[in-house]
């Protein structure tokens, strides 16, 4: 047994040895201790305020998820994720107002009735919108050539810094090197996890954060392929963001005389849910209250309602005649109309784009520029303040991204050239 231990021992010496020879020959060992080392250069010249913590990652990382104890439950639970490279490290009960330590396992009722609302991160944001032109047929599987301008402008956008991130940040030394110069400011250091946990009013701010998160949830557009889907998601959209606006700022009580209407009419349901969300807007708006499950559970209500109907007032709309007329006028001022069904053109508007895992898309710009419903890493590209630090390179790869020094030194020394 000795012997044999001991030409195990030998052989794996000997192919340690081979492929140190082989490293050393190639030059990938080189190129690997030279990446970590940039890397590490680029982590000490990093921008990090560590007397506030690393919130934004914290913030920019963060997952909510709603469940049910029960399928058939009305009431449902939220959980917010606090996670860091992948790794969830605490949990945030907003009904106990609480964090409590991760479960382990597998939970039935999450698997069952969970809902998911992963992290969404900004990836750029494009200032100009555009008439987008709808073909005749809503049958299309491919996306027409009006298309490319919307999906050139978001989705292909970001693509090609995607995969250098990828190929020098996780394929490297680089983000080896950079992560380790920052170690001691890292949401992934345990240490500084127990004290960003220790922030006072941690609890409220992750509340309010989890909420804009499930707020922007039905306004985030994927990559839609067909002319009809797309169509008709953005109508949905553009109901859920003008009655979002018209919560805010309802100053002729449209709302209440709405709910009151259409509970008259039989459809309590239809009145309760739109009350329920106004009501939670308003309480989100105020910033006078810690929010609760029941202010997350009438976003979810509310944006199902209209996902499923198309519009709320589908069955209660006034007979033909006079006050039907009226009806649909009142709706056609607060932009609340229902969406024509031979819509031909569709306006597409600022909007941010944002990743979810390897989902890309955008948002537009409305429920984000109200504030209440702005993200607070999100901030900084709507004000310009990511242009007017980072310039170029936090444009094109984001605020505090590994790459944005070298980035940076690059469009320095590029300049210096120039002025020679």
């Amino acid at each position: 047994m000795g012997r044999r231990r001991f030409f195990n021992r030998t052989k794996f010496a000997k192919l340690v040895v081979r492929v140190a020879k082989f490293l050393l020959k190639s030059q990938l060992l080189t190129v690997f201790l030279a990446l970590c080392a940039l890397g590490f250069w680029a982590g000490t010249r990093a921008h990090i305020d560590s007397s506030a913590g690393p919130l934004d990652e914290l913030f920019e990382n963060m997952s909510v998820m709603s469940y049910r104890d029960a399928p058939s439950d009305s009431v449902a639970h939220f959980m917010v994720e606090l996670s860091t490279g992948n790794h969830v490290f605490e949990e945030y009960d907003v009904a106990a107002q609480r964090f409590i330590e991760v479960s382990r396992g597998r939970d039935y009722r999450r698997s069952i009735s969970g809902t998911r609302y992963p992290a969404l991160q900004v990836r750029g944001h494009v200032k100009n919108g555009f008439w987008l032109e709808l073909p005749r047929s809503t049958n299309v599987t491919l996306l027409p050539e009006q298309f490319q301008e919307l999906y050139r402008s978001t989705l292909d956008y970001v693509k090609p810094v995607s995969i250098v991130t990828t190929v020098l940040g996780t394929l490297s030394g680089y983000s080896i090197g950079y992560r380790a110069a920052t170690w001691s400011h890292s949401l992934g250091n345990p240490a500084v996890q127990a004290r960003v946990l220790a922030t006072p009013g941690l609890q409220r701010m992750v509340a309010r954060e989890a909420w804009r998160r499930v707020l922007i949830e039905p306004v985030v557009m994927a990559d839609e392929g067909g002319v009809g889907r797309f169509a008709a998601v953005h109508g949905t959209q553009r109901l859920y963001t003008n009655f979002f606006r018209l919560a805010l700022n309802d100053s002729d009580a449209f709302i209440p005389r709405e709910a009151t209407r259409l509970d008259t009419a039989g459809h309590a349901y239809e009145a309760r849910t739109m009350l329920a969300f106004a009501h939670a807007v308003n309480r989100a708006a105020r910033d006078t209250c810690n929010l609760t499950c029941d202010d997350f559970a009438a976003i979810e209500n509310w944006a199902s309602l209209l996902d499923r109907r198309g519009h709320w007032s589908q069955g209660a709309t006034p007979p033909p005649g006079e006050e039907r007329l009226r009806y649909l006028g009142m709706l056609t001022w607060y932009g609340l109309d229902p969406q024509p069904p031979d819509q031909r053109r569709i306006w597409v508007g600022p909007r941010l784009l944002v990743r979810e895992g390897d989902s890309e898309g955008f948002v537009a710009d409305e429920i984000p520029l109200s504030g209440v419903g702005c993200p607070a890493t999100w901030e900084p590209w709507l004000n310009g303040t990511v242009e007017a630090k980072n310039s170029w390179s936090a444009r094109m790869v984001g605020v505090g991204h590994e790459l944005a020094p070298v980035l940076d030194f690059g469009r320095g020394a590029a300049a210096r050239l120039l002025r020679r």
